[in-house]
């Protein structure tokens, strides 16, 4: 006697699995389409990863792909989750294993490395997207010092896996080159701006590029500050109060607020 079960049905209209016991007798065959499984298992997982970080929705480079394809890619074989207290080192020129990190909670400043001292460069929050530079270069080390400046929770995805995606999801190329595009402009604007703007035009640029919600609390004093942005103290005092008077900043001891930073930036950058 042979008897036939179907043991599980179709999934959303998109593929169905079926497992059927060939009975005869003592003997019992199991037969099970492998590729259907395998597609089910994927696409449990493009919900899984998504749904565990949906910040992974509003990222540069994940927005635009394909969530199929990140499912292939991007799973809990490929990445990994990491927790930091404040002030903790999330990545520096010690780390020569290249991956992506995408900050899902908190803030991180990142500083340059030079080896005589680290230069705040800016400050990242929730959805902030760093080290893709690095999975395509051939410097062994990461360029950069990343620190957690609050609590922080970093995903971490491995370069096989972030390279795989690019590969093979046009959207995700296409914006991966947006991207990389859009940071050589800016790099070249802040290049031009350090070396040939006025104090003015030094510190807004500073301000627009650390600020979290309109907010800069400044972490450094004000004789760092006029170091990193190469002037001396006093102008970045006269810089600050003109910025003040143009009503762009409110500044209360260590704590600016940004109050138009559009202007600002259209008055000392158009």
């Amino acid at each position: 006697m042979k008897t036939q079960c179907p043991c599980v049905a179709r999934h959303k209209g998109y593929f169905y699995i079926k497992i059927y016991f060939s009975i005869d007798k003592t003997k019992i065959t199991c037969y099970n389409k492998l590729s259907h499984l395998r597609q089910f298992r994927r696409r449990i997982s493009a919900v899984n990863i998504l749904d565990k970080y949906p910040v992974l929705k509003n990222t540069v480079i994940f927005k635009d792909a394909n969530a199929q394809s990140i499912s292939v890619y991007i799973n809990d074989n490929s990445c990994c989750l990491r927790k930091y207290s404040a002030g903790e080192e999330i990545c520096s020129p010690k780390n020569t294993d290249h991956r992506i990190g995408i900050i899902l909670d908190g803030t991180a400043t990142i500083s340059s490395a030079d080896g005589t001292k680290n230069v705040l460069i800016r400050t990242v929050s929730r959805g902030a997207v760093f080290g893709i530079s690095g999975i395509y270069s051939e410097q062994e080390s990461f360029p950069s010092l990343i620190s957690a400046k609050n609590e922080c929770s970093v995903l971490f995805i491995s370069r096989l896996a972030f390279c795989s995606l690019i590969e093979n999801d046009i959207s995700a190329m296409k914006a991966l080159v947006s991207y990389l595009g859009n940071r050589i402009l800016y790099l070249n604007k802040k290049i031009h701006s350090f070396t040939a703007g006025s104090a003015e035009r030094r510190l807004s640029l500073f301000l627009a590029d650390n600020e979290s919600d309109g907010v800069y609390c400044a972490d450094v004093s004000m004789v760092a500050l006029a170091d990193m942005l190469d002037i001396g103290r006093a102008s970045l005092y006269r810089a600050f109060d003109k910025l003040e008077a143009e009503g762009f900043i409110q500044k209360k001891e260590k704590t600016i607020l940004l109050k138009n930073k559009e202007g600002m930036l259209e008055k000392y950058f158009s």
